[in-house]
């Protein structure tokens, strides 16, 4: 359990693994903020769930020393230019949260205006 945000922060940026991390939070606002950096430090952000394998559906991947092993420039490249994953479990609560940081842009990662 954190008290500061920036604790979480410090503690990512000093860890060597980054697979995925888990954010517990009713309040759209603060899910959006902390996604905008998170995605920067883990590969997947999983929201009011546990981090967990799968679905199978969804790619795996790392940052840090939990990312791909890289042997030339193009699987560099390729590694390099995975995105995160941002992963809720299908109930109404987190539809409301989603829906509420893409309405309100309240994050950069998680958007829909990019695409048109």
């Amino acid at each position: 359990t954190y008290r500061e945000e920036q604790e979480i922060f410090d503690y990512l940026a000093a860890s060597q693994y980054g697979q995925q991390c888990a954010v517990f939070s009713q309040d759209a606002k603060a899910v959006g903020s902390l996604l905008d950096v998170l995605v920067n430090m883990v590969a997947r952000v999983n929201l009011n769930s546990q981090c967990q394998r799968g679905p199978d559906v969804l790619p795996f991947g790392g940052r840090k020393d939990s990312a791909y092993g890289t042997l030339s420039v193009y699987d560099a490249l390729r590694t390099f230019s995975i995105r995160s994953i941002f992963a809720a479990a299908q109930n109404d609560s987190n539809e409301e949260i989603v829906s509420q940081i893409l309405r309100e842009r309240g994050s950069n990662f998680l958007r829909m205006d990019y695409m048109f």
